[in-house]
This record gives C-alpha cells, structure tokens and sequence, in this order.
C-alpha cells in the first residue's frame, strides 16, 4: 500500500503537466479541424474517406494508427517476450466492449438525438477518457501482480497497452457509427445520419487517445520504476532497520541463549 501511495503521489504532477498538454492539443486539434485546407487533405473532404449508402471509413485514421502501431512495435517490443500479456489486452478490450454497448443504450435511447453532434461527441469523450483511465490503471495492476518489481519487461506492456486501445477504440468508434448509421431502421422516428468511421468531435479518438493512453501508461510506469530506485538507494545507505521487530528478537534471542551459556559454563 506504501508502495502505491509512493507511486501516486509521484504521478501527480507528472498527470497535472500531462492534463495541460492535452487541453491545449486539443484546442489547437479543433482549430485545425476547421481550416478548409485541412478538411480537403485529411478531414472528411479528403479522398480518404471512403464508403458508401450513408455510412464511412476514414482510411487517414487507420493508416494513421498502423504506422503508429509499427513504430512501437519496433520501439517497445520488437524481440522481447511478452509472455503473460494477452490477458491484459483481452481486458482492456472486453471494457471497450461494455463501454460500445452503453453508448448503443444512451443513443436508442434518445432517438431525437441522432442528427445532432451529441452522439459523436460522446464517442470521442468515452474513447479519450476510457484511453486515459485504461493506460494509467493497467500499469498499476501489472506492477502490483509483480510486488512492484518491475525491471526491463515494462516495454512489452505499454506495446501490448497501445496496441489493445486502439483495438478497444476502433470498436467503440465503429460500434457508434454502425448505430446511427442503422437507427433509423430500429426506430423509424429516428433521424437519419451519415457517420464516419474515426472522425468525430473536436477530438478525433481513434487516432488521438491511444498515443495519450500511452503517455499515461509510462508516466505511470516512470514514478514506479523511480519509486524502486529510491527504495533500493534507502537500502544501500541506511543497511538493515534497527527497528525491524524480527531482526529486534532474533537479537534478544541470541543474546539470552549465549548469557544463559556462560552461566552454566561459570556454575
């Protein structure tokens, strides 16, 4: 418990700097968003955005998140095991997956909506905030199945960590267009709508979460592995605690049996 509070209070600031870099790119993500040279090149102008009979895919996004993927690959976890880690993407991913059938839920449920941009900013802000939580928590309950020894296999993770969010962020994405793109047959009432596949909101999820959920993950990993150092530095320089109560009765112990051994040799 120490031991996570340590970690804790260290990523405070780490997450209170990481919180300010976010807001701002996301405010500049939106007025680039709106510039018309943006939108003919890589917004849903772009001849990238393909599809058809009401309902999109934008290939910039998956592209996008390929190279991205490739590049941590090749960074985090090319040649390194990476053993006992499927568990932890089949995780994330099956939060992903509850967190899709919600927002179909919260969108039938509020037909009236559909043409508007509340579902698609829902989207966005469940795919940023679940990329957060996700990438700051799972560390957390790596490092403590560990005892908090993580050494050099925190490479793998964050590979298995990224690439597991973008999955869980397609889903979601995909899972919200493919339910406004088909509400209007559930619910006749329901607005028709023309979705996109990874553009939506001022922030676009599918291709912006994942590389944030990372940052949050190795921030996370970061006050760990220097939260050990420190540890082991205290080791080294304090040598063994003298208040330690089994190193104090170990002490009392040995000191009585050899008092009690010169009585009886003196007797």
């Amino acid at each position: 418990m120490g031991q996570a509070r340590g970690v804790i209070t260290r990523a405070i600031p780490l997450t209170a700097l990481f919180a300010l870099a976010t807001c701002i790119a996301s405010n500049i993500q939106t007025y680039i968003g709106n510039l018309p040279a943006f939108n003919q090149t890589l917004g849903p102008e772009s001849p990238l955005v393909i599809g058809g009979y009401g309902l999109y895919l934008n290939l910039v996004a998956i592209i996008t998140n390929a190279v991205l993927i490739a590049i941590a690959y090749l960074v985090l976890a090319k040649d390194k095991p990476r053993t006992g880690l499927v568990r932890y993407s089949l995780g994330i991913i099956a939060v992903y997956a509850i967190l899709s059938a919600a927002l179909f839920l919260v969108i039938i449920a509020k037909p009236a909506y559909t043409c508007t941009p509340l579902p698609t900013n829902l989207d966005s802000m469940t795919i940023f905030m679940a990329s957060i939580v996700i990438g700051s928590v799972t560390p957390l309950v790596y490092a403590r199945e560990k005892r908090w020894r993580v050494d050099s296999d925190w490479k793998p993770l964050l590979f298995t960590l990224y690439a597991s969010i973008v999955a869980g962020s397609l889903i979601i994405d995909a899972a919200t267009a493919l339910t406004l793109w088909s509400i209007h047959w559930l619910i006749p009432r329901a607005c028709v709508s023309s979705p996109t596949i990874g553009y939506y909101g001022p922030i676009d999820g599918l291709v912006t979460a994942p590389p944030l959920g990372l940052l949050a993950g190795y921030i996370v990993i970061s006050a760990i592995m220097n939260s050990n150092k420190d540890k082991a530095q205290d080791l080294r320089t304090q040598g063994p605690n003298p208040t330690d109560p089994l190193a104090s009765l170990a002490s009392s112990l040995i000191t009585t049996w050899w008092l009690h051994v010169f009585n009886h040799r003196d007797g």
